[in-house]
């Protein structure tokens, strides 16, 4: 039979395309299937849009500035997950300690998800907590003084703004927070 395929173009394709088949089903179906903790939330993680939805004024403001985020195309540059590589853990870690890799409980109130099309700038699934808002007024307006070499364009509009730079502060604090795994809670504010 394997000489019959490797000499008939057909068979060959149809053979591919029946492992792909199965490679597929195997790696995107049969884990969640499996494993039912996927669409339970994770510990700690918060509904911001059903929260949103009943008035928290917290959870608004995190919604708007998600929706800055998206209008921007932040995520363009910017993914929100960390992945298996050792590299990711180091680069997403806090003071000497590695963060957690992302699991798909963390991101089931996502709608739509925003893992990010390429790793252009630093990933931010892990970025809440680690910088306080004039950090971050000065990084929209001139992201070269503080990482030199940035790629990251300059966002003036929302430095110069304090509605959509608190909302964009809310949005970026609240991320990796569901995990709680920095040594002795320590996230500065």
């Amino acid at each position: 039979m394997i000489k019959k395929i490797d000499k008939n173009n057909i068979l060959f394709v149809a053979a591919a395309t029946g492992f792909f088949a199965i490679g597929g089903i195997l790696t995107t179906f049969a884990p969640p299937l499996l494993d039912a903790s996927w669409a339970k939330p994770a510990p700690g993680l918060q509904n911001y849009p059903e929260l949103a939805k009943g008035g928290d004024a917290h959870a608004d403001l995190v919604m708007k500035g998600r929706a800055i985020y998206v209008r921007d195309g932040c995520w363009y540059c910017h993914t929100q997950q960390t992945r298996t590589i050792e590299a990711d853990t180091v680069r997403s870690g806090w003071r000497d300690v590695r963060s957690p890799v992302s699991t798909p409980d963390e991101f089931v109130f996502d709608k739509p998800h925003l893992f990010g099309t390429r790793r252009v700038g630093p990933d931010l699934s892990r970025a809440g907590g680690k910088y306080d808002k004039q950090w971050h007024a000065t990084h929209f307006k001139d992201p070269r003084s503080l990482v030199p070499g940035s790629a990251m364009p300059p966002f003036p509009w929302i430095a110069n703004n304090p509605a959509e730079l608190d909302a964009m502060v809310a949005y970026i604090q609240s991320l990796g927070r569901a995990k709680d795994w920095r040594p002795t809670h320590d996230y500065e504010e």
